[in-house]
């Protein structure tokens, strides 16, 4: 193959070259001498003791398997399928795409992790002016790369992230990566990936979209995957799943015995929940209305569950209390109640994940649909000097005494991905998850189809489902 020059980087110019094809071999696989091929995860839980049993001999292949080649050097023209918002509707649609651009991948889309934010993007009828493919996260094959593409490979798997690294802007320099600048509106150009029949241009939403056979990214949101993780776990690292986990272990990592509490056991709170089980927290309270996820809650390693709904006045004074130590006396380590606008009492790391009623929910809810509620609860219960993660949206306005707001000491963490840096964290979890110290399979309750994708996001709006993604076939 012809030597490519990518001594530049247009993030503007269309019309990319395309290097399809390139050889590719398998991910991560140890053999031993006797010729039997382990994965990379069970390897991980054999441990290093078998491990090192099994490494004479050994060799590895570091690259993804080959996905069918692209035979020209430009993919414009490619027919695929999506679901498309326009104007007030929204249904599956055939699509022709267009070229891809030099810093732009190719993917065939496996599996994109239905947010309970997308749902009034998928099931609203609010008006759409220009065609859109909802969501913001996938995962699936490469198949395509522009010219000045580094990051990933054709035939690599690799996961579409709800948040970009570029590794080069202020924010990821300095310690927000979260906020990498290719993030913000303005970042990287919204253009058509693809023409529908008539010839009008379809954008994906947040430069993702994910509800498509084909999802068209920038090389800044893909994060190449070296697993035989299933699917669908690792599209669930794209959003909901990851954030979850991430809560507990980037911000203000959760330390052996810690007081951790979680509002809201969906499917954020409940990897939330694994992540900080993960990190050996001394007690995880989940504050959940939810019967089913409640007891999803205490399988998945909850000490305490509570309704708000029950003796919602006094349930900041409940967690502070069962946040207390083990002795008031203070020359041994202890602490006091307190008095006054600020209680000594409180959680190390408070989440809250429980957010605002989108869609009247078909189970039990709280007592504010709002949100507002929970999240002043979250930071009333926030112990002085500890942390609290917020990653659910609520609607409205919310005050906080000025003087305990000020003095405390609390740090808040506002939830954009929990603070991911995707290129260090994405690997991180998915170790994790192939040792078995989180399962975040368990929160998978539906894998519909493409033609399913509306009866799939209501589930994720009625909260009768918890993680919900739109499967493709290979």
């Amino acid at each position: 193959m012809t030597e490519i020059d990518h001594t530049t980087k247009d993030t503007e110019s269309p019309g990319a070259e395309i290097r399809p094809g390139s050889p590719a071999s398998a991910e991560g696989v140890e053999t031993s001498a006797g010729g039997n091929a382990l994965s990379r995860r069970e390897m991980l839980v054999i441990g290093a003791t078998g491990a090192a049993a099994l490494a004479t001999g050994a060799s590895a292949q570091e690259d993804a398997p080959a996905a069918p080649p692209v035979a020209s050097g430009a993919v414009a023209g490619m027919p695929f399928r999506a679901y498309v918002r326009h104007g007030t509707e929204g249904s599956v649609l055939d699509l022709r795409l267009r070229d891809i651009k030099p810093t732009q991948v190719l993917v065939r889309t496996r599996g994109s992790c239905g947010c309970y934010t997308v749902t009034t993007s998928v099931l609203g009828d609010f008006p759409q002016q220009t065609p859109t493919i909802p969501n913001h996260s996938g995962m699936g094959i490469v198949e395509a790369v522009g010219a000045q593409v580094r990051r990933v490979r054709v035939g690599d798997r690799v996961l579409v992230s709800g948040t970009p690294w570029c590794g080069q802007c202020h924010q990821c320099l300095t310690g927000t990566p979260e906020w990498c600048n290719y993030l913000a509106p303005g970042g990287v150009p919204n253009d058509p990936i693809a023409d529908m029949a008539d010839g009008t241009g379809v954008i994906e939403a947040a430069v993702i979209g994910g509800l498509s056979e084909i999802i068209v990214a920038y090389e800044e949101y893909c994060v190449p995957i070296f697993s035989d993780l299933p699917d669908e776990q690792i599209a669930m690292l794209g959003d909901t799943g990851a954030v979850g986990i991430a809560a507990t272990s980037v911000y203000d990592p959760v330390q052996i015995g810690q007081n951790v509490v979680i509002f809201g056991a969906g499917p954020i709170g409940l990897a939330a929940v694994q992540g900080a089980r993960a990190q050996a927290a001394g007690q995880i309270i989940v504050v959940e209305p939810a019967s089913y996820r409640q007891a999803l809650a205490l399988e998945f390693g909850a000490t305490t569950v509570l309704d708000p709904n029950d003796d919602t006045d006094t349930l900041v004074d409940r967690i502070r209390e069962l946040c207390a130590p083990a002795t008031d006396r203070l020359d041994a380590g202890g602490q006091i109640a307190g008095r006054g606008l600020i209680s000594m009492r409180g959680a190390d790391l408070v989440v809250e994940a429980s957010g605002f009623d989108r869609y009247p929910p078909a189970v039990e809810t709280g007592p504010d649909p709002t949100g507002l509620l929970a999240l002043r609860q979250a930071w009333e219960v926030t112990a002085p000097g500890g942390s609290l993660v917020t990653l659910a949206v609520q609607i409205g306005d919310i005050a906080f005494p000025g003087s305990a707001f000020c003095l405390s000491g609390k740090r808040i963490y506002g939830g954009q991905m929990a603070g991911m840096n995707v290129m260090r964290d994405t690997a991180r979890f998915v170790t994790a998850m192939e040792t078995g110290a989180v399962d975040i399979g368990a929160l998978i309750t539906s894998t519909p189809p493409l033609d399913e994708v509306r009866h799939g996001f209501q589930g994720v709006a009625d909260r009768t489902e918890l993680g919900v993604v739109i499967s493709f076939p290979a």
